[in-house]
């Protein structure tokens, strides 16, 4: 394994965690914001209008459904033309981590997870929001990423067979996490990676906000 990839878990020191590991361990941080800027000036495509079209839940039409294909095979593309022009170690943070081809970027993939209820508490410290309204967010961020892994893959964002390793936050700040994680990177390197750790046999805490966020509820 040569880079690490994050999906991200909205209010799980995502932030921290990109500038420490990427530091710690000298890599290079790709983000989706580079890649849809990447993809824009190279396909020529308003960088709203890739976003609109690859994250939109409007009725999925045939003509619709063509158009996501078109602009996802984009990414696609622009990922493989990156580790083909730019070989290297990387630290890969965002959705697009989903789209990454494991031989070809030899990717350790990790999610940061933690308890709905820390979650809610963070967003309010972070952001000085309500309880309503940071669960509100909490609830937009997973019915998205939820929305954008059943479309890849049929399956749930937090779903564990998706990554390598889960990590649950736990109470720890992002110093710690970075440390395990760089443990668990430099530990993978050069060999094949144990599918998963003890935390990937078991639903991650949170999971039920998929029933919320498709009945709207706020409960």
């Amino acid at each position: 394994m040569q880079s690490i990839a994050i999906f991200p878990c909205s209010y799980t020191h995502g932030a921290s965690l990109i500038g420490e590991l990427s530091n710690s361990l000298r890599l290079k941080v790709y983000i989706d914001e580079l890649l849809f800027t990447d993809v824009s000036r190279q396909f020529s495509i308003p960088i709203e209008e890739l976003k609109t079209v690859i994250f939109s839940r409007k009725p999925e039409s045939h003509r619709y459904l063509l158009k996501k294909d078109k602009y996802l095979n984009l990414l696609k593309c622009a990922l493989e033309a990156l580790a083909s022009r730019s070989p290297g170690r990387r630290l890969y943070y965002g959705l697009h981590t989903s789209l990454l081809e494991l031989k070809r970027d030899r990717v350790f993939r990790v999610l940061v997870f933690d308890e709905q209820e820390a979650r809610i508490k963070r967003a309010m410290q972070q952001e000085g929001l309500t309880r309503r309204v940071a669960k509100e967010h909490i609830r937009r961020h997973d019915a998205k990423v939820s929305g954008w892994t059943r479309f890849l893959f049929g399956k749930e964002a937090y779903e564990p067979s998706l990554y390598d390793v889960l990590i649950p936050l736990n109470n720890r700040n992002s110093l710690e996490i970075t440390a395990e994680i760089a443990a668990l990177f430099k530990s993978a390197h050069g060999r094949q990676i144990p599918f998963a750790t003890a935390a990937a046999s078991r639903p991650v805490p949170g999971s039920y906000l998929y029933q919320e966020s498709r009945t709207g509820s706020l409960a």
